[in-house]
């Protein structure tokens, strides 16, 4: 059948409409990804003293002070949400939140989904038992119950290093490290395992527990954005680590956080190598 010069003409007519709306879905798409908010939320655990708690309504901690004073120097807001740690990588990844700030740990199998900026922080696991307890780095996690948060490096530890290979020993998940504790304190479990600065944190503070040992894993906090950095955070919170450090206000919060433990510069060299 011959082509009219009218259907000739409605056929071009049709095909740059169409050419116009994939550019603007395109450009449209491209523009809101690139694009910058008024706000970025960030999200953190409400119970992990000495980096991030709560109190009378107000956020605290090392992580929150660090986070405000970045973005000042880098020139974007912050909103801070309390969310369960188990859920708070999926939370970020769906878009939900825009950075972690809580004594997040690098790890390969978060590397695959999110984003970290450079490291600022060591930490080792230190195992927890009630300060009056008998219990020794050994004896803590053989023929016992033992705890961790939910989502943890300290829990996958656990799990891996003991349930897996037949230890015997059951294996409790908790919503917060404080929880963790108060049912220690209580006899309901023989030890905790927690990041080093945590558990010491619980001592300082005069929790009824003791440190009975270290389990050398040789960790390193970082911020983290969602996979691909979509509003350019990264470099912003990289460059606010290094200007905190060199403006002294690192040394600072170091100081109020954790006085006597030793300022090193800032951002660490990573040491995880993922690929």
């Amino acid at each position: 059948m011959a082509l009219t010069r009218k259907d000739v003409g409605r056929w071009i007519l049709m095909k740059r409409i169409g050419t116009i709306v994939v550019l603007w879905v395109v450009l449209g798409m491209g523009a809101a990804w690139g694009a910058g908010k008024d706000v970025y939320i960030v999200g953190l655990d409400a119970a992990f003293p000495p980096f991030t708690w709560v109190e009378r309504g107000e956020y605290k901690g090392f992580d929150v002070e660090v986070m405000r004073k970045i973005a000042e120097l880098e020139g974007f807001r912050v909103e801070f949400r309390d969310l369960p740690w188990a859920t708070i990588i999926t939370a970020l990844a769906q878009g939900k939140i825009d950075i972690i700030a809580s004594g997040l740990s690098i790890t390969c199998e978060r590397d695959a989904v999110i984003d970290y900026s450079e490291p600022y922080w060591e930490v080792d696991q230190a195992i927890l038992v009630r300060s009056d307890s008998d219990y020794n780095a050994i004896t803590a996690f053989y023929g016992t119950t033992v705890g961790a948060q939910a989502g943890t490096t300290g829990y996958q530890w656990l799990e891996d290093n003991l349930v897996k290979k037949g230890v015997d020993v059951v294996l409790r998940a908790y919503e917060t490290y404080d929880m963790a504790v108060s049912d220690l304190e209580s006899g309901r479990i023989a030890a905790v395992l927690c990041d080093t600065d945590t558990a010491q944190g619980f001592v300082n503070a005069g929790r009824k527990v003791r440190i009975a040992g270290i389990v050398k894993t040789g960790e390193q906090y970082a911020y983290a954005v969602r996979e691909g950095d979509p509003y350019g955070l990264l470099p912003k919170i990289n460059e606010g680590l290094r200007k905190l450090y060199e403006l002294g206000i690192w040394a600072e919060l170091m100081a109020k956080y954790f006085p006597g433990r030793a300022v090193v510069p800032v951002p660490l060299v990573r040491t995880l190598d993922c690929r």
